[in-house]
């Protein structure tokens, strides 16, 4: 257990691997797994997000390396995608590499029970290293948890610094965590109304004229591209009461701002039909759509 998921992430390469060693990243990775990439001696690969033949063109480089770990988002942050992780392990294994998934964005959310990309694409057992957080899905405001092959773990409680030389979490949170993982192996009631309510605003959006990104999690990217206009756009929606981010360069590549969306399972029809209106009502001042 960690303070959070960035010092799980910031821990985990450092322990594990010197400059014998590999590391190949999705380009879209979060910034804990760059800057935990940063502090590690491991040459460095990246690969064009979910870019499967550019993978395999980055660890055909990487072969002359003791040891390869691949290192992916399951649900990339900004965008809402899903990481192919079936492929991804098939890679692997042809390649001798491990896999290391970071299920922030997917861990209650995903897959049939919410276990995540590894439930969705049927790889439990297949991935090395899993990080993830009790500060979203899992109800905590923060902690964050690094779990996998029992080697690897007992190796990062002796070496990982944010696990050893940090302050770890208060047990309320962890045993909350622990309730809500309990509650999550007795029922999916919470989890299928988060994917109706995910469903129904991207249909309701999409049917007045919204630019959306493709998603199976909970994240909706409202594509804006300006980022001035996503500012506005975010200041606009503030005033008819709607609390959201716009992000821009360098968080997103220049020309790609957006609106980010985070839905949850505590909205109800109201409050969505609420939102999409505020989104029309300010995309027609701002002239988004017609």
């Amino acid at each position: 257990l960690y303070a959070a998921c960035f010092d799980a992430n910031g821990g985990v390469f450092e322990p594990l691997f010197d400059d014998n060693d590999a590391i190949i990243s999705d380009s879209l990775n979060h910034a804990s797994i760059i800057d935990g990439v940063r502090l590690c001696k491991a040459a460095r690969f990246r690969y064009a997000n979910a870019d499967m033949e550019d993978l395999e063109k980055q660890l055909k480089e990487a072969q002359k390396y003791r040891n390869r770990i691949i290192v992916t988002d399951g649900v990339f942050s900004m965008d809402g995608n899903v990481a192919p992780m079936d492929k991804i392990v098939e890679l692997a294994n042809k390649y001798d590499a491990i896999v290391m998934v970071d299920e922030c964005h997917s861990a209650g959310v995903v897959g049939k029970t919410g276990r995540g990309v590894t439930e969705l694409f049927d790889v439990r057992g297949k991935v090395e290293v899993i990080t993830g957080t009790l500060g979203k899905a899992f109800g905590g405001a923060i902690g964050g948890f690094t779990t996998g092959k029992k080697e690897i773990i007992e190796i990062l409680r002796q070496r990982s610094r944010p696990y050893l030389f940090s302050n770890s979490i208060p047990p309320m949170v962890a045993k909350a965590g622990s309730a809500m993982f309990d509650m999550m192996a007795e029922t999916t009631e919470l989890q299928d109304k988060l994917h109706d309510n995910t469903e129904y605003f991207m249909e309701k959006m999409s049917s007045v004229g919204f630019d959306l990104k493709p998603t199976k999690s909970a994240i909706c990217a409202v594509m804006l591209y300006d980022a001035k206009l996503s500012q506005d756009f975010a200041r606009e929606l503030l005033s008819e009461g709607i609390y959201v981010i716009g992000f821009y360069y360098p968080v997103v590549p220049k020309g790609q701002a957006r609106i980010r969306v985070q839905l949850s399972a505590a909205h109800d029809k109201a409050h969505l039909d609420k939102a999409v209106e505020a989104f029309t009502k300010v995309g027609k001042k701002l002239g988004v759509i017609k």
